[in-house]
Protein backbone atom coordinates (compact mmCIF):
# COMPACT_ATOMS: atom_id res chain seq x y z
CA UNK A 1 0.00 0.00 0.00
CA UNK A 2 1.37 3.37 -0.78
CA UNK A 3 2.23 5.99 2.01
CA UNK A 4 0.30 9.16 1.61
CA UNK A 5 1.99 12.37 0.71
CA UNK A 6 2.97 14.43 3.14
CA UNK A 7 2.64 17.97 3.45
CA UNK A 8 2.97 21.58 6.11
CA UNK A 9 -0.22 22.68 7.38
CA UNK A 10 -0.63 25.07 10.04
CA UNK A 11 1.78 24.04 13.19
CA UNK A 12 2.21 20.16 11.61
CA UNK A 13 3.29 17.74 9.22
CA UNK A 14 0.16 15.94 7.92
CA UNK A 15 -0.75 12.93 5.28
CA UNK A 16 -2.61 14.41 2.15
CA UNK A 17 -6.34 15.20 2.42
CA UNK A 18 -9.35 13.20 1.79
CA UNK A 19 -11.72 15.20 -0.13
CA UNK A 20 -13.60 12.26 -1.93
CA UNK A 21 -16.63 10.78 -0.02
CA UNK A 22 -15.98 7.50 -1.96
CA UNK A 23 -12.67 7.00 -0.28
CA UNK A 24 -12.81 3.64 1.19
CA UNK A 25 -11.69 4.95 4.72
CA UNK A 26 -14.84 7.34 4.66
CA UNK A 27 -16.99 4.76 3.27
CA UNK A 28 -15.99 2.50 6.32
CA UNK A 29 -16.60 5.21 8.67
CA UNK A 30 -20.14 5.23 7.98
CA UNK A 31 -20.00 2.17 7.97
CA UNK A 32 -19.38 1.60 11.31
CA UNK A 33 -22.54 3.35 12.60
CA UNK A 34 -24.31 0.50 12.22
CA UNK A 35 -24.16 -3.15 14.56
CA UNK A 36 -23.46 -5.79 12.25
CA UNK A 37 -20.42 -3.84 10.62
CA UNK A 38 -18.95 -2.94 14.09
CA UNK A 39 -19.35 -6.58 15.00
CA UNK A 40 -17.69 -7.93 11.47
CA UNK A 41 -14.48 -5.45 11.88
CA UNK A 42 -14.59 -5.02 15.27
CA UNK A 43 -13.89 -1.59 15.42
CA UNK A 44 -15.86 1.38 15.89
CA UNK A 45 -16.10 5.18 15.57
CA UNK A 46 -15.55 7.50 18.59
CA UNK A 47 -14.85 11.87 18.63
CA UNK A 48 -13.63 13.97 20.33
CA UNK A 49 -10.65 14.95 22.07
CA UNK A 50 -11.08 14.13 25.74
CA UNK A 51 -12.13 10.65 24.61
CA UNK A 52 -9.86 10.09 22.26
CA UNK A 53 -7.40 11.37 24.57
CA UNK A 54 -8.00 8.81 26.80
CA UNK A 55 -8.35 5.88 24.31
CA UNK A 56 -4.36 6.27 23.95
CA UNK A 57 -3.44 7.08 27.67
CA UNK A 58 -5.05 3.84 28.25
CA UNK A 59 -3.37 1.82 25.90
CA UNK A 60 -6.71 0.75 23.39
CA UNK A 61 -6.31 -0.58 20.17
CA UNK A 62 -6.22 3.03 18.25
CA UNK A 63 -6.37 1.86 14.06
CA UNK A 64 -6.53 5.26 12.65
CA UNK A 65 -6.89 9.23 13.43
CA UNK A 66 -9.35 11.25 11.47
CA UNK A 67 -8.59 14.99 11.81
CA UNK A 68 -9.46 17.82 9.77
CA UNK A 69 -6.37 20.63 10.00
CA UNK A 70 -9.29 23.23 9.06
CA UNK A 71 -11.54 22.57 12.35
CA UNK A 72 -8.39 21.24 14.69
CA UNK A 73 -7.36 23.95 17.24
CA UNK A 74 -6.44 22.66 20.82
CA UNK A 75 -2.75 22.35 21.22
CA UNK A 76 -3.61 19.08 22.61
CA UNK A 77 -4.89 17.46 19.71
CA UNK A 78 -1.92 18.56 16.98
CA UNK A 79 0.22 16.46 19.61
CA UNK A 80 -2.31 13.77 19.26
CA UNK A 81 -1.96 14.25 15.16
CA UNK A 82 1.96 14.57 14.97
CA UNK A 83 2.19 11.78 17.30
CA UNK A 84 5.14 9.26 17.47
CA UNK A 85 5.31 7.12 14.40
CA UNK A 86 6.03 3.84 16.18
CA UNK A 87 2.95 3.77 18.24
CA UNK A 88 1.43 2.04 14.82
CA UNK A 89 -1.43 4.76 14.18
CA UNK A 90 -2.61 5.80 11.04
CA UNK A 91 -3.12 9.07 10.67
CA UNK A 92 -5.32 11.01 7.88
CA UNK A 93 -6.83 14.27 7.49
CA UNK A 94 -9.98 14.95 5.88
CA UNK A 95 -11.31 18.11 4.54
CA UNK A 96 -13.98 20.05 6.73
CA UNK A 97 -16.68 18.64 4.26
CA UNK A 98 -15.53 15.59 4.71
CA UNK A 99 -15.19 15.87 8.53
CA UNK A 100 -19.01 17.07 8.67
CA UNK A 101 -20.62 13.82 6.76
CA UNK A 102 -19.01 11.77 8.84
CA UNK A 103 -19.23 13.41 12.03
CA UNK A 104 -22.44 13.10 14.53
CA UNK A 105 -22.06 16.21 16.56
CA UNK A 106 -23.47 20.10 15.82
CA UNK A 107 -20.48 21.13 16.01
CA UNK A 108 -17.77 18.99 15.54
CA UNK A 109 -13.90 19.54 16.96
CA UNK A 110 -12.09 18.11 14.12
CA UNK A 111 -10.72 15.10 15.58
CA UNK A 112 -11.96 11.08 15.54
CA UNK A 113 -10.52 7.94 15.05
CA UNK A 114 -11.50 4.45 14.38
CA UNK A 115 -10.35 2.09 17.42
CA UNK A 116 -10.80 -2.22 17.98
CA UNK A 117 -13.53 -3.46 20.55
CA UNK A 118 -11.95 -4.97 23.05
CA UNK A 119 -13.60 -7.08 25.45
CA UNK A 120 -12.41 -9.33 28.32
CA UNK A 121 -13.37 -13.06 28.62
CA UNK A 122 -14.97 -13.46 32.54
CA UNK A 123 -12.88 -16.55 33.18
CA UNK A 124 -9.72 -13.52 32.69
CA UNK A 125 -11.10 -11.09 35.02
CA UNK A 126 -9.51 -9.99 37.73
CA UNK A 127 -10.99 -9.17 41.00
CA UNK A 128 -9.77 -7.37 43.70
CA UNK A 129 -10.98 -6.98 48.03
CA UNK A 130 -12.65 -3.81 47.13
CA UNK A 131 -14.16 -4.09 43.62
CA UNK A 132 -17.46 -3.77 42.56
CA UNK A 133 -18.21 -5.41 39.65
CA UNK A 134 -21.46 -4.37 38.16
CA UNK A 135 -23.74 -6.82 35.97
CA UNK A 136 -26.18 -5.50 33.40
CA UNK A 137 -29.27 -7.95 32.73
CA UNK A 138 -30.61 -7.31 29.40
CA UNK A 139 -29.62 -3.68 29.03
CA UNK A 140 -31.76 -2.12 25.79
CA UNK A 141 -30.57 1.78 26.14
CA UNK A 142 -27.29 2.23 24.28
CA UNK A 143 -26.96 6.21 26.39
CA UNK A 144 -28.04 4.10 30.17
CA UNK A 145 -25.09 1.74 29.46
CA UNK A 146 -22.65 4.64 28.59
CA UNK A 147 -23.57 6.55 31.50
CA UNK A 148 -23.35 3.69 33.89
CA UNK A 149 -19.47 2.94 32.57
CA UNK A 150 -18.84 6.62 33.37
CA UNK A 151 -20.06 6.10 36.79
CA UNK A 152 -18.16 3.00 37.43
CA UNK A 153 -15.38 4.93 36.27
CA UNK A 154 -16.10 7.22 38.72
CA UNK A 155 -16.25 5.30 41.84
CA UNK A 156 -13.51 2.92 40.69
CA UNK A 157 -15.38 0.00 39.52
CA UNK A 158 -13.13 -1.22 36.92
CA UNK A 159 -15.33 -4.36 35.66
CA UNK A 160 -18.64 -4.61 33.89
CA UNK A 161 -20.20 -7.96 32.99
CA UNK A 162 -23.20 -7.39 29.96
CA UNK A 163 -26.06 -10.60 30.30
CA UNK A 164 -28.02 -12.31 27.55
CA UNK A 165 -28.86 -9.69 24.90
CA UNK A 166 -27.60 -6.35 26.00
CA UNK A 167 -27.01 -3.02 24.06
CA UNK A 168 -23.77 -3.56 21.81
CA UNK A 169 -21.47 -0.96 24.53
CA UNK A 170 -19.70 0.15 20.94
CA UNK A 171 -22.95 2.28 19.96
CA UNK A 172 -22.46 5.80 19.21
CA UNK A 173 -24.52 7.21 22.04
CA UNK A 174 -23.15 4.51 24.79
CA UNK A 175 -19.55 5.37 23.70
CA UNK A 176 -20.57 8.99 24.10
CA UNK A 177 -22.28 9.20 27.41
CA UNK A 178 -19.39 7.17 28.31
CA UNK A 179 -16.91 9.99 28.31
CA UNK A 180 -14.13 8.15 27.92
CA UNK A 181 -14.92 5.02 30.42
CA UNK A 182 -15.65 2.83 27.91
CA UNK A 183 -11.98 2.61 27.17
CA UNK A 184 -11.00 2.23 31.17
CA UNK A 185 -13.70 0.13 32.27
CA UNK A 186 -13.50 -4.12 31.52
CA UNK A 187 -16.35 -5.48 29.53
CA UNK A 188 -17.18 -8.70 29.58
CA UNK A 189 -20.48 -10.87 28.26
CA UNK A 190 -22.11 -13.96 29.25
CA UNK A 191 -25.36 -15.41 27.94
CA UNK A 192 -27.12 -15.79 31.49
CA UNK A 193 -27.29 -15.10 35.00
CA UNK A 194 -26.47 -19.12 36.09
CA UNK A 195 -23.01 -18.90 34.91
CA UNK A 196 -22.02 -15.26 36.40
CA UNK A 197 -23.48 -16.31 39.88
CA UNK A 198 -21.21 -19.85 39.73
CA UNK A 199 -18.37 -17.41 38.81
CA UNK A 200 -18.99 -14.87 41.23
CA UNK A 201 -19.30 -17.06 44.16
CA UNK A 202 -16.02 -18.81 42.53
CA UNK A 203 -14.46 -15.23 43.55
CA UNK A 204 -16.35 -14.98 46.70
CA UNK A 205 -18.39 -11.97 45.58
CA UNK A 206 -20.97 -10.92 47.54
CA UNK A 207 -23.81 -10.61 45.33
CA UNK A 208 -26.52 -7.85 45.73
CA UNK A 209 -29.74 -7.56 43.60
CA UNK A 210 -31.68 -4.52 42.80
CA UNK A 211 -35.37 -4.56 42.88
CA UNK A 212 -38.54 -2.71 43.59
CA UNK A 213 -39.75 -5.55 45.96
CA UNK A 214 -37.14 -6.00 47.83
CA UNK A 215 -37.65 -4.98 51.79
CA UNK A 216 -34.28 -3.17 52.28
CA UNK A 217 -33.95 0.08 51.49
CA UNK A 218 -30.57 1.15 49.28
CA UNK A 219 -28.80 3.19 52.29
CA UNK A 220 -29.83 0.52 55.00
CA UNK A 221 -28.44 -2.52 53.61
CA UNK A 222 -24.91 -4.36 55.22
CA UNK A 223 -23.08 -4.19 51.96
CA UNK A 224 -19.47 -6.63 51.54
CA UNK A 225 -16.77 -6.29 49.33
CA UNK A 226 -15.91 -7.63 46.93
CA UNK A 227 -19.67 -7.17 45.31
CA UNK A 228 -21.51 -8.45 42.20
CA UNK A 229 -23.97 -5.63 41.36
CA UNK A 230 -26.83 -6.88 39.23
CA UNK A 231 -29.19 -4.23 37.60
CA UNK A 232 -32.07 -5.55 35.49
CA UNK A 233 -33.95 -4.67 31.99
CA UNK A 234 -35.09 -0.96 32.09
CA UNK A 235 -38.97 -1.96 31.69
CA UNK A 236 -38.68 -5.96 32.85
CA UNK A 237 -36.12 -5.69 36.11
CA UNK A 238 -34.08 -8.89 36.97
CA UNK A 239 -36.04 -12.21 37.21
CA UNK A 240 -37.16 -13.28 39.94
CA UNK A 241 -34.77 -16.49 40.73
CA UNK A 242 -31.90 -13.99 40.40
CA UNK A 243 -32.87 -11.92 42.91
CA UNK A 244 -33.13 -15.06 45.00
CA UNK A 245 -30.26 -16.27 44.15
CA UNK A 246 -28.40 -13.44 45.48
CA UNK A 247 -27.54 -12.09 48.99
CA UNK A 248 -29.10 -9.46 49.46
CA UNK A 249 -31.88 -7.13 47.77
CA UNK A 250 -32.41 -3.65 48.11
CA UNK A 251 -34.64 -1.65 46.65
CA UNK A 252 -34.48 2.80 46.23
CA UNK A 253 -37.42 3.65 47.90
CA UNK A 254 -39.85 6.15 45.09
CA UNK A 255 -42.02 9.15 46.69
CA UNK A 256 -43.66 10.21 43.91
CA UNK A 257 -45.99 8.79 41.30
CA UNK A 258 -42.89 7.96 38.81
CA UNK A 259 -43.02 3.50 39.33
CA UNK A 260 -39.13 3.28 39.16
CA UNK A 261 -35.49 5.46 38.25
CA UNK A 262 -33.92 6.05 35.07
CA UNK A 263 -31.33 2.46 34.98
CA UNK A 264 -28.28 5.32 34.95
CA UNK A 265 -29.63 6.92 38.01
CA UNK A 266 -29.91 3.85 40.23
CA UNK A 267 -26.66 2.83 39.25
CA UNK A 268 -25.14 5.58 40.10
CA UNK A 269 -27.19 5.93 43.68
CA UNK A 270 -26.33 2.04 44.44
CA UNK A 271 -22.65 2.17 43.52
CA UNK A 272 -21.92 5.49 45.48
CA UNK A 273 -23.53 3.96 48.91
CA UNK A 274 -22.21 0.43 48.21
CA UNK A 275 -18.84 2.29 48.18
CA UNK A 276 -19.43 5.00 50.55
CA UNK A 277 -20.70 1.90 53.36
CA UNK A 278 -17.03 0.69 53.10
CA UNK A 279 -15.68 4.25 53.93
CA UNK A 280 -18.03 4.45 57.32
Amino acid sequence: MLEPALHETGNAIVVEEISSFSNPLIKRVKRLRHKKYRRREKAFFVEGLRVILTAVESGAAVETLVYCPELLTSEVAWRLVRGPEEDGIRRQAVTAEIFASISERDNPVGLAAIVRTQWIELEEMDVETDDIVVALYQTSEPGNLGSILRTMDAVGARNVVLVGDTVDPFHPSAVKASMGAIFTVNIAHVPDCDRLLHWAGGKGLATVASSAKANTEYTEADYTLPALLFLGNEGKGLPGSVIEACDIAVTIPMAGRASSLNLAVAAGLLLYAIRQSQAQ
